[in-house]
This record gives structure tokens, C-alpha cells and sequence, in this order.
């Protein structure tokens, strides 16, 4: 076990400091040697060993997402969790086996071209448009009319159609990204999905799906961003049935145009496209057929692999409330190898998320080494497939361990930065739901703040797996370090933006960058003393009355 032993004198200076900063009741002793056992040595020491150049990025479905699987799964075993997953012999395994279809574009068979007035106008693949490998056959070519139907939205209770007026069927549309700047926080989060766009899009009868970037969402993320991803290989989980859950497979033309691709296209319709960004940004809508078509081809090699959640569950100790169960998930799998900068092609994933994966073992651990459990049992899941689309934690939602309605709370912690002492928590989503009161007591028991998500348009509640557990109404938290340095000489705000900006999902996220022991500790304490919150309280979590995600997804 990794674990170090904890001095009494340490315990003995961790209460003191928390009897001076908190507001409410000192915490019970078991809580205080809980969290004094948590230590920001241990959480990098998970982190040297699931970023290593050895692991190779951890792609899910490869045997070095394997290997960090079986680490994780010892950790497991030295803790004494009980392994929920799939069964094996009269006992279960602590891995849930999923199976995918995994898909890579050839990207010398990418094809696309505009048609107008019998002219043929052939597009430039990775400068012109992008594409990656389908679900449906492994050769598929469409040709079909386009037609653009704004952001690709119809949200009934606001009375927005993208589709209004306009007939879709056999026909390639074309999609601005994101959604209406006059949606609220929570509708832009909700309706920005991609997938949600494929779905209303095969429910209209269209045959392919044209992405356009809007201003906003170029300048976030530039085109050159979009290319070293080219030819990785995509999954989606396989139901009973043997179908890819949400593959799209009728969506045979399907592509990103970047700039130089949107100009082309709308020249060719003779429509302004400036002027179209500058409408549909002031909340203007209308959508209309294009006057031009479009030919797509793609060839793509496709297999059955399997990659495997990690769960394993420390059983609550009240009878009446231990069939209950509290999740911690973080991704476990990252991008593996692609293309990089100076001859470095691994992906080493060390924020992103091999520390989020070490904060969750120091939680299990801290958990798992205390006299008396939580009231409610707590399942630990390492997910696969996060960078494919949650698809691990979609599928772990969909197909849990125990039923469905004994799963109350979520707490997921994807890509926490620990570059510089931390002095606040993020908590995307704890708004929704009574989930917001134990994040601020655990915060303010350790003298932390709770700030507002500083980047709202980022949609980020939606795009870690705590949204899969929201659509199947559980409430969830996204719980992330803050931007506040308690250093006064360093600028936390400017440090985690410059990870973002140039590290995150690039070699460079590796254990070179800046690391601060204590805001890991911190963190996870943080994190830890929320979840012992949620497992000890009288009641189960709840959804704030008329939440949209509540009045959306609540069961």
C-alpha cells in the first residue's frame, strides 16, 4: 500500500486548525483522522505511476489502459473494497467489462465536395473540413442536399425551433456550434451537446450533419487544435442488441468545416456569412435550404474491443441506510499517443486525469482506514472511455451494479490542477441540487471558498462524467480546484489558464508541470469530507424544485 502512517501530532495540529476556521460544530474525531490521513505525497505518488511514459497515455481499449486498470484494482484489493464488478466464479472482479465498437477514419479516403449549377467544388481534408471514422458500414459515401438550420435546437419550453419552416428529410444539414447567446446558463449547457444535435437530427429524417464553428467557438479553440486527433480511434458501447449506443449511423455524411470550408460553402449559396454569425449571435433564427449539395466518402476500420470500469464499494455501516450508495467517479483513461511536439507523441494525462484518479484513491483510502463506516455504502468507479464521449460512464449508468435507484449522489473529479496552493473549490452543478449545502460546509471547514464557475459558456457541467449520472437523474457534482492562489506571489487564475491553454490534451501535460502538495491535500480533503457528508446525512440528496436538469431527467 502506498499509504504513510500518520502522526498523532499531525491529527493533533489538522484539529486544531480546523476548530480555528470553522463556522459550524467541530467534525467528529473520525473525520478529523480521516482527512489528516490524506496527503498531497500520496496523491502524486498515483500520479507517477498512472502518467508515466510507460503507461502510454492510457487510451481506453489498450493494454496500457489495462495496466493502469489492474493498478487501480490492487489499490482496491489493499484497501479491502469489495469488488462490484462483473462476476466471476461466486464472486465479482472489481472490473465491469465493456464491450465497444471502436471506429478510426483512413483519412486518405475522406471526401468532401459541394455541387452547384452541375460544377463540382472539392474540399481540402484538414484544411477544408475534418472528419472521423462511423459506426454504421465501413465504406459509406452520401450525396444530398443541404440545408442550414441554425444551432440544431428545439427547446419546446422557450418556444425555440431550429426546425421550424424548414424539411430535413434525406438531407445534410448544416449546424452552427454551441447554442443562442440568449440561453440561460443551464439551456446552453443542456443544448450545446453535439449528441443531442445528432439525435434531433436523425429524428428529423436527415441522412448527414455539417458542423460550422461560430466566431466565439473559433477563437476558443483553434482549427490547428482540431488535427493532431486525426485518425484516433473513436468507441461507442455496445448494448444486448450489438448496436454502438448512440453510433449515428444514419448520419453517413458527417463533418467540421473550418473556416476556410464555411467560406466556400456559403460563397456557393451566395449567402453573407458574417452577417449569418452576427444574426444568429443577436439571437436571430431562420433557417433555410442552401441551394447547394454535398457528396461525403470515408472508409473506416473498425473492431470489437473491450476496456473495463474500476468499482469497488466500502459497505455503509447503518442497516437502514447502507443499501444507499454515494459514487465517486473520475476518468481513468486519456488520449494516449498522437502526433506531439519534439518527437513527444504520449499523451501522459498527469492532470487530465491520472490526478484526479490519485485524489479518489486517497478518499477510498482515508474511507476504507476508519474505525466506523460511512452510514451509506460508497462505491468507487474509474471510468473508461471519458475521452471517447463518456462512454464509461455512461455505460456504468446505464448497466450499475445495484439497482438504479439506490445510486443518490454522484461526485466526480476530472482534471483537478494542482499547480499552485489552492484556495477555492469549483463545484459545477451543485446548484441543481441540495448537493451545494456539503460542498460549502466541506469548504468552509477547511477554510476554502466555493466560487461561481468562472466560465460558464465553457458549458463544462455537461462535458465530464457526472453528466451521464445527471440524465439518469442522479444528482452529480463536478468537483474541481479553484483559480484563488493562497500564494499572494502567484497569479492562480493565470496559471491554470495557461495549462489550458497550452497543456491540457497535449505531451506537455506530464509530471514536468508545476505541482503543489498542499493544494492537492487540500483538494482531496475537500472532496473527502463532502462525500463523508453526503454517506452521514439523514436525507438523500434532492434536486432543487424546478431545476430544468431535475424537471428534465429526475426519475
Amino acid at each position: 500500500m502506498l499509504k504513510t502512517i500518520t502522526t498523532i501530532g499531525t491529527m493533533a495540529s489538522l484539529a486544531i486548525g480546523l476548530a480555528a476556521c470553522q463556522a459550524e460544530a467541530p467534525l467528529p474525531s473520525p473525520e478529523v483522522k480521516a482527512i489528516a490521513s490524506v496527503t498531497g505525497a500520496e496523491v502524486r505518488a498515483h500520479m507517477e505511476i498512472l502518467a508515466a511514459d510507460a503507461m502510454q497515455g492510457r487510451e481506453a481499449g489498450t493494454e496500457h489502459y489495462q495496466a493502469a486498470a489492474d493498478y487501480v484494482a490492487e489499490q482496491y484489493r489493499l484497501m479491502g473494497l469489495e469488488p462490484m464488478g462483473d462476476p466471476n466464479g461466486q464472486k465479482r472482479s472489481f472490473f465491469q467489462t465493456v464491450r465497444f465498437k471502436e471506429t478510426r477514419l483512413v483519412p486518405e479516403s475522406a471526401r468532401l465536395a459541394f455541387h452547384k449549377d452541375g460544377v463540382t467544388h472539392p474540399l481540402a481534408f484538414r484544411e477544408d473540413f475534418i472528419r472521423r471514422g462511423g459506426y454504421g458500414e465501413a465504406n459509406e459515401a452520401v450525396r444530398a442536399e443541404l440545408a442550414f438550420v441554425g444551432h440544431g435546437i428545439v427547446a419546446p419550453d422557450i418556444g425555440h425551433d431550429d426546425y421550424a419552416g424548414i424539411n430535413v428529410e434525406g438531407k445534410i444539414i448544416v449546424v452552427l456550434s454551441g447554442a443562442p447567446p440568449g440561453f440561460d446558463t443551464d439551456r446552453r449547457a443542456f443544448y450545446s451537446s453535439g449528441r443531442g444535435k445528432a439525435t434531433k437530427a436523425v429524428e428529423q429524417g436527415a441522412v448527414g450533419m455539417i458542423s460550422l464553428r461560430t466566431p466565439v467557438d473559433q477563437k476558443r479553440r483553434p482549427w490547428a487544435r482540431y488535427l493532431p486527433g486525426i485518425g484516433s480511434a473513436g468507441m461507442r458501447w455496445l448494448g444486448a442488441d450489438g448496436n454502438p449506443h448512440q453510433g449515428f449511423v444514419e448520419l453517413k455524411g458527417s463533418a467540421i468545416l473550418s473556416e476556410s470550408g464555411a467560406e466556400k460553402l456559403f460563397a456557393l449559396s451566395g449567402t453573407d456569412l458574417p452577417a449569418l454569425f452576427e444574426k444568429h449571435a443577436a439571437g436571430g433564427t431562420g433557417s433555410f435550404d442552401l441551394g447547394v449539395s454535398a457528396s461525403l466518402a470515408r472508409t473506416s476500420t473498425q473492431r470489437e474491443v473491450s476496456s473495463a470500469n474500476v468499482v469497488g464499494v466500502l459497505r455503509g455501516s447503518d442497516p437502514t441506510l447502507n443499501g444507499e450508495f454515494v459514487v465517486y467517479t473520475g476518468h481513468l483513461d486519456h488520449i494516449g499517443l498522437r502526433p506531439g511536439k519534439n518527437g513527444d507523441d504520449i499523451h501522459n494525462g498527469a492532470y487530465d486525469n491520472a490526478a484526479g484518479v490519485g485524489a479518489i484513491l486517497e478518499i477510498a483510502q482515508a474511507m476504507a482506514s476508519q474505525a466506523t463506516a460511512p452510514r451509506r455504502s460508497v462505491i468507487f468507479a474509474m471510468v473508461t472511455g471519458e475521452e471517447k464521449g463518456l462512454q464509461g460512464s455512461s455505460y456504468f449508468t446505464r448497466n450499475p451494479p445495484v439497482p438504479a435507484s439506490q445510486l443518490i449522489a454522484n461526485i466526480n473529479i476530472d482534471m483537478p490542477y494542482f499547480g499552485f496552493p489552492i484556495k477555492d473549490i469549483h463545484a459545477f452543478g451543485a446548484e441543481h441540487s441540495t448537493l451545494l449545502a456539503p460542498v460549502t460546509r466541506a469548504a468552509e471547514q477547511l477554510g476554502m471558498e466555493v466560487t461561481p464557475d468562472p466560465k460558464p459558456e465553457e458549458v463544462r457541467f455537461i462535458r465530464s462524467d457526472q453528466f451521464s449520472f445527471v440524465r439518469e437523474g442522479v444528482p452529480a457534482v463536478a468537483f474541481k480546484a479553484g483559480m484563488q492562489s493562497s500564494d499572494p506571489n502567484i497569479d492562480g487564475e493565470a496559471a491554470l489558464n495557461d495549462f489550458l491553454k497550452n497543456h491540457y490534451h497535449q505531451p506537455s501535460d506530464d509530471l514536468t508541470l508545476p505541482y503543489s502538495a498542499e493544494s492537492a491535500e487540500r483538494f482531496t480533503q475537500a472532496a473527502l469530507l463532502m462525500g463523508l457528508f453526503v454517506a452521514d446525512a439523514a436525507e438523500r440528496p434532492r434536486w432543487i424544485a424546478d431545476d430544468f436538469f431535475g424537471n428534465r431527467f429526475a426519475k
